[in-house]
């Protein structure tokens, strides 16, 4: 009892509770000692030994990484795919699937367009946080930091779950307000939280962590260990929707019901990140593509010979950061756009609601076949040539979907959005390390996190505005196309800094 209220004056300093969520794990972290002394009363000095005890992870119960038969790398695929299934709830595929059941809640009382706002805001203050968890990520490395994620993803779901609960807390306590925009802007308020809190943890820290070391793991064949990674994580995102949907109509669990319970799972993320999650295989006495390290045991992360690795301001001076961010970015605005208000948009194309979410189920295969065939292709031409594809299928996507009434364009959408999804979720971890090297990925990672959760964050606000507008969201596919085919124009200047021609 004693250690737990030595915490408690910490609330009473910062203004917004949710943020202690976010923030006191990396303090705790970085600052042990100072946050001990500031905290402990006055009188007497406080002997942080157990907590520096409590902070060093116990030695992990299965064998050394060196020892297995095999390279440990392909654990880490392993490991880093459920890391990276399991953010699925934080992912605008998995939030898509409460949208409509939000919006008709009584005790909620939110429009479309204010669902999208509450969405927006809470991605962008997620988005200026993450370069923070990037910084620790580079210092503490995977395995602390998805030791410290998955409970706080755990915790943010059972939040979002008991949304009416704490509304009706709230509007309990006030009365200045008449009842409905009383109702109505704690609504928007705590989603707004529940929104910045899950997409950080679960679109950001998760899968950040998760991809940047599988990419730290492999070289010469990040490709194709990204391509056997993206089979399963591309069939989760697929089919992400309808079986949320089945957990909450079918199912009976309900919105809420249905976050409680995906809660509950996410904190098995924990024992797996404790027991097999490794930052990188020089601290393992291993090197990249499962060469043995010539010094065994060594603890300290380096790179491997005639690796380039630049900082976060080198990479941010050169366009073959910014033009794979934006393409990237741009990606995820269009899918986000189109995932969090699918079941509106198939509506609109005469689709009922199964019909239209089991063409993500179709899209599920094209994804896998373009996600492995992606991935062996990206070990073999310059990635500046699968960019071009990326964008190319985009482009396509975007006209596919304004015929979405037709057979001919739900076909196409389910090739171009499935291929363009395997060829996104593999370029994501190729892309940073073979340009900017490993040093700082954690960083460089973050920042690109940042636009894309930015991008993403637009995407459904802005998709609501042009329903809301003109009564269509053509006008939406119509803008992301021609963005796309900007972009497509860019992609093939592209070269790696690290060598002096594209690769």
């Amino acid at each position: 009892m004693g250690q737990f209220q030595t915490w408690l004056p910490l609330s009473d300093r910062i203004s917004n509770p949710f943020s202690l969520l976010i923030l006191l794990p990396f303090l705790w972290l970085a600052y042990p000692d100072t946050l001990i002394t500031d905290l402990q009363a006055p009188g007497g000095a406080y002997n942080c030994r157990r907590l520096h005890i409590w902070m060093k992870l116990p030695k992990p119960l299965l064998p050394p990484p060196a020892s297995y038969p095999f390279f440990y790398g392909w654990v880490i695929v392993a490991a880093a795919t459920i890391g990276t299934i399991m953010s699925i709830p934080g992912q605008t595929m998995g939030v898509s699937a409460f949208t409509d059941h939000l919006i008709k809640d009584p005790a909620i009382a939110l429009g479309r367009e204010e669902l999208a706002l509450a969405y927006l805001l809470g991605t962008l203050a997620s988005a200026v946080l993450l370069p923070v968890a990037g910084y620790f990520f580079d210092r503490f490395g995977a395995r602390r930091m998805i030791v410290i994620a998955s409970p706080c993803m755990g915790l943010t779901l059972w939040f979002l779950s008991s949304t009416r609960e704490v509304i009706s807390a709230i509007t309990g306590t006030q009365s200045s307000l008449p009842p409905g925009a009383e109702k109505a802007g704690v609504a928007f308020l705590v989603l707004s939280c529940g929104f910045l809190l899950v997409r950080f943890w679960g679109q950001g820290v998760l899968t950040m962590v998760s991809r940047a070391m599988l990419g730290k793991w492999f070289r010469e064949r990040r490709g194709i260990a990204s391509g056997i990674s993206g089979i399963f994580v591309s069939a989760s995102f697929a089919g992400a929707p309808r079986f949320l949907s089945w957990m909450i109509s079918d199912l009976g669990l309900g919105w809420s019901g249905t976050w409680k319970w995906l809660g509950v799972s996410n904190l098995g993320l924990l024992l797996i990140g404790w027991l097999f999650y490794r930052d990188n295989p020089e601290e393992c006495g291993l090197q990249t593509d499962g060469k043995i390290h010539p010094a065994e045991g060594a603890a300290e992360q380096r790179d491997t010979a005639g690796e380039y690795s630049a900082t976060p301001g080198e990479a941010l001076r050169t366009r073959a950061f910014w033009i794979p961010n934006l393409s990237l970015a741009l990606w995820g605005l269009a899918l986000t756009g189109l995932t969090f208000h699918i079941v509106d948009i198939g509506k609109k194309a005469s689709l009922s609601e199964e019909e239209t979410l089991n063409l993500f189920l179709f899209m599920a295969p094209v994804s896998i076949i373009a996600n492995i065939l992606g991935g062996w292709w990206s070990d073999k031409v310059r990635i500046r040539v699968v960019f071009f594809a990326l964008m190319a299928a985009l482009v396509t996507a975007c006209w596919a979907l304004t015929q979405l009434n037709s057979a001919t364009g739900q076909w196409l959408t389910i090739i171009c959005v499935g291929t363009s999804g395997g060829l996104f979720s593999m370029l994501l971890v190729v892309i940073w390390p073979r340009f900017f090297g490993r040093k700082h990925l954690g960083k460089i990672s973050s920042l690109n996190m940042m636009t894309m959760t930015g991008a993403s964050a637009l995407g459904p606000w802005l998709f609501a505005r042009s329903v809301d507008l003109t009564g269509s969201y053509e006008p939406a596919f119509h803008g992301c196309g021609v963005a796309a085919l900007l972009l497509l124009a860019t992609t093939l200047t592209m070269k790696n800094p690290s060598t002096t021609k594209a690769l």
